[in-house]
């Protein structure tokens, strides 16, 4: 028999992204420091469509289906407008957010390290709306 420790060190840290209003994929500080952005990673995403869901793949290196990961005054963020507008996300009605869960289990079959991105969508307030 095989017995190991879950650590709640390994829940402790709410992984999140959100998608701005300009469409672009922005991590909070805490999400890029557990991930360990730099300049140079990218991030590439996959979809199942058959149970609708959305994947995040962070790798260390830049291939033809990987987003460049860029930083601004110490913010992370992915250029992705045009893949959520394909995909039919109203970021410029909604906040979108996302909440991360690692899924270890696909880094092989995937090629990197996999997080399932899980949706929380609101209605932007008003004055959220006209301040764009």
């Amino acid at each position: 028999m095989e017995i190991s420790i879950i650590s709640a060190k390994q829940f402790a840290t709410k992984l999140k992204v959100t998608i701005q209003a300009s469409g672009r994929l922005g991590f909070t500080d805490e999400t890029a420091k557990t991930l360990e952005l730099q300049l140079g990673k990218c991030a590439k995403f996959a979809q199942d469509k058959e149970k609708d869901m959305l994947y995040l793949i962070i790798v260390g290196k830049d291939d033809d289906d990987a987003f460049q990961i860029r930083e601004s005054s110490g913010y992370f963020y992915v250029p992705t407008k045009q893949m959520f507008d394909m995909l039919g996300y109203d970021y410029e009605n909604n906040n979108i957010m996302f909440d991360l869960v690692r899924m270890p289990s696909l880094d092989t079959v995937i090629h990197g390290q996999v997080y399932q991105m899980k949706p929380r969508i609101h209605k932007r307030k008003e004055k959220e709306m006209k301040g764009q």
